[in-house]
């Protein structure tokens, strides 16, 4: 038995512009021991690209343990995004990800830096973005899970920024990005990859409001275009903090730049949508 598709919004208001929170539900099987991965690609970037970390370090198992491998299936093939758990059942990824998809089931993957070893294997019922009155779509999605995960050591939450932080621009600050995105040669990766970054000032890059801007340094690894959705994090006092969700890459003459959701900007959404309580500082 299927989970019936169905679509629904709701009025609010975020950065001072009026949106609509669209819901849609997603089919869960019966017995997901016999659900079957269709992908035979590493990314869905709608040519935004942004995802696949070349160049980058494999990770450890509890180095990212809010870092999902999301895969998606439509009802002809798949393909893979990255999300970061940031409740026991809610996953934030990229909504062009699924949004503008015929997206028939999701799963999320956690626990392991190896896609054949993870501890959790959990289906998502529904998703849920943002639709503006003005302008482009934020590039933010909420996944709601089945169930609460138990959480561990392999598998946990990421925060999100506080109160304080909501007009923080974290320029000149390192971030920390991982994903799940291709290996290379066009294939799916069968380890977690993450590199860091460093935040560029508005001066030197401006994508919006909504996006921070940041830069591998010279030669060293990069986001290509491939899987999406991804955590880019800052370490405060040793603290990951969820700054960026890893959108799109931008590319001017010899320039190279990384684009990622400013969550800063959805807190309200964020808050609105899964009950997460939002830290004052």
């Amino acid at each position: 038995m299927f989970i019936i598709f169905l679509t629904f919004f709701a009025i609010a208001s975020v950065f001072g512009a009026d949106y609509e929170t669209r819901t849609h539900r997603l089919e869960v099987p019966e017995d997901p021991d016999k659900w079957v991965f269709k992908g035979n690609d590493s990314s869905h970037s709608h040519g935004r690209g942004g995802g696949r970390i070349s160049r980058g370090q494999t990770a450890t198992d509890t180095q990212f343990p809010w870092a999902a491998q999301m895969g998606i299936n439509l009802q002809n093939g798949g393909y893979r995004c990255t999300g970061s758990l940031i409740k026991a059942n809610w996953i934030v990824s990229a909504r062009h990800c699924i949004a503008d998809t015929n997206a028939v089931s999701v799963q999320a993957q956690l626990g392991s830096a190896d896609d054949q070893k993870f501890r959790v294997k959990i289906f998502s019922d529904l998703f849920v973005w943002m639709n503006v009155n003005i302008g482009e779509a934020p590039d933010i999605a909420l996944f709601r899970l089945t169930n609460d995960l138990a959480l561990n050591s392999y598998v946990n939450t990421v925060r999100i920024p506080s109160r304080a932080q909501e007009n923080f621009k974290f320029e000149g600050y390192t971030i920390t990005a991982c994903g799940w995105g291709g290996d290379g040669s066009g294939g799916l990766a069968r380890q977690l990859q993450w590199t860091t970054f460093k935040v560029l000032y508005e001066r030197d890059c401006n994508l919006g409001p909504n996006l921070i801007c940041s830069q591998p340094p010279s030669g060293q690894s990069s986001l290509e275009g491939g899987d999406s959705g991804g955590p880019s994090v800052i370490y405060e006092n040793g603290t990951p903090t969820l700054v960026g969700i890893n959108v799109v890459v931008v590319t001017s003459g010899s320039n190279k730049w990384q684009g990622s959701t400013r969550v800063s900007s959805f807190l309200n959404f964020i808050s609105d949508v899964t009950g997460l309580q939002i830290r004052s500082y």
